[in-house]
């Protein structure tokens, strides 16, 4: 049983790794963050990361306490 959340936190990891990246490509440049004070939305594509990348975190949080209780 350890063995398989063993692995299932490696798969959990790298996929963490993965969207993270991912929303780092995506965010805007840090001069434009100076000049204008408008609060930007996320849509499309970037809510779809920033959701996933939660909902992964807290998959992996789980497995992990999981792990440490057996």
């Amino acid at each position: 049983m350890k063995n398989i959340l063993s692995i299932i936190q490696i798969i959990l990891s790298l996929l963490l790794i993965a969207l993270v990246f991912l929303q780092a490509n995506n965010s805007p440049d840090n001069k434009s963050n100076f000049i204008s004070d408008t609060n930007v939305e996320k849509r499309g594509w970037e809510k779809i990361t920033f959701v996933l990348t939660i909902v992964i975190l807290a998959i992996f949080v789980l497995s992990s306490i999981i792990q440490i209780l057996l």
